[in-house]
């Protein structure tokens, strides 16, 4: 949509990205849109055609245009790519075809306890079963983009953490997960996805904005001008790492006061946990496994007008605010969306008091007042996110080949 390059390859790449952003559009409005002459529009869209990629729908209607133009469209069922976002928590599958549309989606259980081995034999077996019930082709598939906590090594397709758990350092995942599925795999961050997929089917109101991602854990990303903002090594805006004014409790990176220590569903339900009443009441369990279940009771409780759990909710909405105007100061935003499973119930919640922080305190605020969504895939934008950035990372006129495949 707005990519440098004047390559055949490049200025398809941009025709596509803009027919799946608007559905129909014509070779004029291609050219007006992407600045490049309509000459190379032609030759840009006239092999996607005969790639069975786009196809001509008919004539744009509107009058007092001169001669009616030609419009275009993807051809939807040209090539389909599958989102695997996973935590220890939650498991989301899309798939989406080639026009960026779901043609089906899965929830379920996330990896828990288990180890590697294990969790990608689930996966793909899921994801298997999936496309089987939703009639895709296996030779339709381009790709699977699995969505994961950071920090990674996206070439080698692994985590460069020990979470959850010891054997998860460096185990090759889309190596494995490939091979099992016998398709491309990519790896992707899961806020970075969340971001990309916000920006290609959701509503933000700009394309430059930035997303927090809430689910186990709390991860942070920023598109600039349509595109991911990844950094040197693609573990950019670990917004859940920031040390926040007043914070205390430790956290699994070794530091102390982070954002994700302080407010993440884990530490709202432990505060729970520390009162037996509370607990009792909210029918909080307990156990990482349940975390986020426990954390939507909570939620829930404050929805019925539970005043204790509106205030736990809201100190940890309070100090994602904090997070959220160093994001927007670092990156000179006015909008911020909200992302993730754990804003499912309590979405509204957050957005008003991070939306309050940023008003009191975002340097932006003389300009523009600040804007807070929450996503409109709340709970599936990283999944899809991972499915549209494999669509999007097709080499024209062949599957790509998304990270090592043995």
């Amino acid at each position: 949509m707005r990519h440098p390059g004047g390559s055949r390859a490049g200025a398809a790449r941009r025709v596509l990205d803009l027919l799946r952003a608007e559905g129909t559009i014509s070779r004029v409005e291609l050219a007006e849109r992407t600045g490049l002459t309509a000459a190379t529009i032609t030759n840009a869209v006239r092999p996607l055609i005969v790639d069975g990629l786009v196809r001509e729908i008919g004539r744009d209607p509107q009058p007092g245009r001169g001669q009616p133009r030609r419009l275009l469209q993807l051809v939807a069922g040209a090539w389909h790519a599958v989102g695997v976002q996973v935590d220890r928590i939650t498991t989301t599958i899309v798939v989406l075809d080639f026009a960026g549309d779901r043609v089906a989606a899965e929830s379920l259980p996330g990896t828990g306890g288990r180890g590697p081995e294990d969790t990608v034999r689930t996966l793909a077996s899921h994801v298997d079963s999936l496309l089987e019930r939703a009639g895709v082709p296996r030779e339709r598939v381009l790709g699977v983009g699995l969505v994961t906590h950071g920090p990674q090594d996206l070439e080698r397709g692994m985590l460069l953490t020990a979470q959850p758990g010891p054997e998860w350092l460096e185990y090759p995942l889309t190596g494995t997960l490939a091979e099992r599925l016998g398709l491309p795999v990519l790896l992707e961050n899961d806020a970075s996805a969340a971001a990309f997929g916000e920006f290609w089917a959701g509503s933000p109101p700009t394309d430059t904005f930035g997303l927090i991602y809430m689910a186990s854990g709390i991860g942070g990303g920023v598109i600039v001008d349509g595109e991911v903002y990844r950094g040197r090594a693609s573990n950019a805006v670990e917004i859940g790492h920031v040390a926040l004014a007043g914070g205390r409790e430790p956290c699994v990176c070794g530091s102390s006061g982070c954002a994700q220590a302080e407010a993440a569903p884990q530490a709202v339900v432990a505060r729970v946990l520390a009162d037996d009443g509370l607990a009792d009441r909210f029918a909080v369990r307990g156990g990482p496994d349940g975390t986020l279940a426990d954390f939507d009771r909570i939620a829930q409780a404050w929805r019925a007008g539970d005043r204790d759990a509106a205030a736990i909710l809201e100190q940890s909405a309070r100090w994602i605010g904090q997070a959220a105007v160093t994001l927007v100061n670092l990156f000179d935003l006015d909008t911020v969306v909200l992302a993730g499973p754990a804003f499912v119930v309590a979405g509204t919640l957050y957005r008003d008091h991070v939306a309050a922080e940023l008003e009191r305190r975002a340097l932006s605020r003389a300009l523009s007042r600040p804007k807070v969504i929450v996503s409109s895939n709340v709970d599936s934008a990283a999944a899809v996110g991972g499915a549209l950035h494999v669509l999007r990372t097709m080499h024209i006129g062949e599957p790509p080949r998304l990270g090592p495949v043995p």
